[in-house]
């Protein structure tokens, strides 16, 4: 079982803690209500325990279904004033100063407070190309991704061709700038000979 959940004031540990139930009882495969509620409830400590002693004296349990307990989870620890607020994050998410990595971790951490386009590639895809660099997003765009995993890898492999083509130019850069200030001095030693033989 996922570990124990405490309750708090963090909503994103609410629904990791949901989440990792529901993978769980989705591989026990579980048919009744009750039996789906009280494991889950199994695992709550502190704050949550107290909330769910709370419930159980306002609600008949015996007739609860998971839907209604998990509305109740969600109206109590994840707030829809807060799933707005991410999903707004999600809406005006873009690369910025982040890796690639770290904006398709981020991405990806929105991308459940926006089932609609978690639900749809093609959505998915857009919605990351838009918010890649300027210098990455056109290659991917061109490169016509179908797959949102595909569309990833393509913006890891451009970033890093990107990178290994800066260390080029600035490798290249400083070879000739080092040629031509050897040229400069190469240049004056032989002024100086001249002048001392004139001399």
């Amino acid at each position: 079982m996922p570990t124990l959940f405490k309750g708090g004031p963090d909503p994103l540990v609410a629904d990791n803690f949901m989440d990792r139930v529901e993978k769980y009882l989705n591989t026990m495969n579980l048919a009744t209500n009750k039996l789906k509620i009280t494991l889950v409830t199994y695992n709550f400590v502190g704050d949550a325990e107290i909330w769910w002693k709370t419930i159980s004296h306002t609600h008949n349990l015996d007739t609860m279904t998971y839907d209604t307990f998990k509305k109740l989870y969600y109206e109590k620890y994840f707030p829809a004033p807060k799933w707005r607020e991410l999903k707004k994050e999600f809406d005006g998410l873009k690369q910025g100063n982040m890796t690639v990595t770290e904006y398709k971790n981020k991405f990806t951490s929105l991308l459940r407070f926006v089932p609609g386009i978690a639900n749809d590639e093609e959505r998915k895809i857009e919605k990351f190309v838009d918010g890649l660099d300027l210098t990455i997003r056109p290659i991917v765009t061109a490169s016509e991704q179908t797959e949102y995993a595909k569309a990833v890898r393509k913006g890891l492999v451009v970033k890093a061709e990107n990178k290994d083509s800066k260390v080029i130019r600035k490798s290249y850069k400083h070879s000739r700038n080092m040629s031509a200030i050897s040229e400069v001095q190469s240049h004056k030693k032989q002024k100086n000979e001249q002048s001392g033989f004139r001399g």
